[in-house]
């Protein structure tokens, strides 16, 4: 397996865990009353819910709209390109959302691992939130996050300041009553709030240029740890600021910029090609003009959506615990406190969901990642005699196997199978991928390893076996792009080991030669 994080490792965790149990509280599961779950499954989107049923159906749509009028206003060529659908967990109650994640998070978009989801609250008609109670202006985390997901499937290269912007302009699109167009282009009230404040203090010299200026939102990178509150609240508004600039008085340079950083040019050398003013010192006072001037525009956009079709299945009490696991399970990493009762709860769930079906393919598979190294292999073997049609069970025991001469040959029949039951696994595809690439087998590694970052192009993890792959080939170029995309998508969920290593690995590449190091 290629480094994929695994929910097993958090619950590892649990060996130095405390036994008291304070802090997180679940809602009751529905085997002891609780709500029942169901699963709806649309053209884009597995919505897995404790909803009732005329508000379940109302997500649906809600989330099939708001993506059609996200690809329509921004990529309208994507609007029948071929996706994974995107799972996304609804809890009915917002006291259970709050019973489970730590205060002042209102919703999650977890890419950790393989499989990304969202986790919202509440019915649809409460996920836009208004910035006042005297506008009608409102944004979303949601579309936020849905967002950064789609975009990384259209722009190869982005630079942090289009990445975060785009999310914010996009996050106040409005559906509009019937679900047939959306507005584009409400201001973000925060962020122009903000912007306001911090140009007026540059414009009238309060604001020393080494404190602050419109080009740090351009070359926006990174903000030190030590940095105060508003250092990174300044780039996040910035970037708003400077989208929905472009979008209403360059849109044609916008356009052109969007379709070098689509063909994977370097952000900074496209920028300076298309949107030279960027980095010239009277920026500062064109969006200060901009922001204070408040006659933005706003754009409607005709949303492409047909007739909805949506199976629908209840979920069963094992299913509910596990989705319930995960759901703490990222809850833990993103605490700062009380993490430890967040696994010691999460595990709690597994062993409910195995004693409600001993049989059931996420529990079993759960717990070979959560077994002790020794226990995994005859636990893995158990699992593909139950499963023997799920890719996902042949995946575990392909991941498992010792990785030397001895399971070669089984480890490969394992990843083979994998792949044939869940051809639209990006995990599957990228471990076999992988497999080969560390043989050096890298003719047979291309198609899996381009399969993998089509699948799930916002992965780092994917792009880096792509990366080693193509330089296994020789196409240096190529792979010194896919590195730098794969470090791009760092930039919103950070990992310091693994930007590390990438770095490291980009540093040994050049365009003329691009020997992959050793694996």
């Amino acid at each position: 397996m290629h480094r994929a994080v695994q929910t097993g490792a958090l619950l590892a965790l649990l060996a130095c865990c405390a036994t008291a149990c304070v802090g997180p509280r679940l809602a009751q599961c529905p085997a002891n009353g609780g709500q029942p779950w169901s699963e709806l499954e649309s053209d884009h989107f597995v919505l897995q819910t404790d909803l009732p049923p005329q508000e379940a159906h109302q997500a649906v749509a809600y989330l099939e709209r708001t993506r059609a009028a996200m690809l329509a206003a921004a990529w309208p060529e994507a609007l029948k390109r071929d996706m994974p659908k995107l799972s996304v967990h609804v809890l009915a109650d917002s006291s259970h959302f709050e019973g489970i994640f730590p205060r002042r998070i209102d919703g999650v978009f977890s890419r950790d691992g393989n499989e990304p989801f969202i986790v919202l609250h509440g019915p649809p008609s409460a996920w836009d939130k208004r910035f006042t109670g005297l506008s009608e202006t409102t944004s979303s985390t949601v579309k936020h996050e849905l967002a950064h997901y789609l975009s990384s499937y259209f722009l190869l290269r982005q630079p942090r300041w289009l990445a975060e912007g785009l999310a914010q302009f996009l996050e106040t699109l409005q559906l509009s009553g019937d679900g047939k167009t959306a507005v584009l282009g409400q201001p973000h009230l925060d962020a122009v709030s903000a912007m306001k404040t911090l140009l007026d203090a540059v414009d009238r010299g309060l604001m020393e240029k080494e404190d602050f200026t419109m080009k740090d939102v351009v070359t926006w990178e990174e903000v030190p740890e030590d940095a105060p509150d508003w250092t990174l609240s300044s780039r996040y508004a910035g970037s708003w600021l400077l989208v929905h600039w472009l979008y209403n008085t360059r849109a044609e340079q916008f356009a052109k910029l969007q379709a070098r950083l689509a063909l994977g040019e370097d952000p900074q050398t496209a920028t300076q090609a298309v949107l030279p003013e960027l980095y010239e010192p009277t920026l500062d006072k064109t969006l200060f003009e901009y922001v204070k001037s408040g006659s933005y525009q706003e754009f409607s956009v005709r949303i492409p959506v047909g007739a909805l079709g949506t199976t629908e299945r209840p979920l069963d009490d094992a299913e509910v615990h596990i989705l319930r696991m995960r759901m703490l399970a990222v809850a833990a990493g993103l605490a700062e406190k009380d993490s430890e009762e967040r696994l010691k709860l999460a595990l709690g769930e597994l062993d409910e969901a195995l004693r409600q079906d001993p049989k059931s393919l996420l529990a079993l598979k759960e717990k070979v990642a959560e077994a002790p190294a020794t226990e995994r292999l005859p636990l893995a073997r158990a699992l593909v005699e139950t499963h023997p049609h799920e890719g996902k069970a042949w995946l575990v025991l392909a991941q498992v196997l010792k990785d030397d001469a001895t399971t070669q040959a089984e480890r490969e029949a394992a990843y083979k199978k994998a792949v044939e039951l869940s051809p639209r696994d990006a995990n599957a595809a990228n471990s076999l991928a992988w497999f080969y690439v560390k043989q050096k087998r890298y003719e047979e590694a291309l198609p899996l390893a381009q399969r993998a970052v089509a699948l799930a192009p916002w992965n780092s993890f994917v792009l880096d076996t792509y990366a080693v792959n193509l330089a296994g080939l020789g196409r240096c170029p190529e792979a010194i792009l896919t590195q730098k995309r794969a470090l791009d998508l760092l930039q919103e969920h950070p990992n310091e080991a693994l930007e590390k290593e990438l770095r490291e690995r980009l540093q040994a590449f050049t365009p003329e030669s691009c020997t992959p190091p050793a694996l």
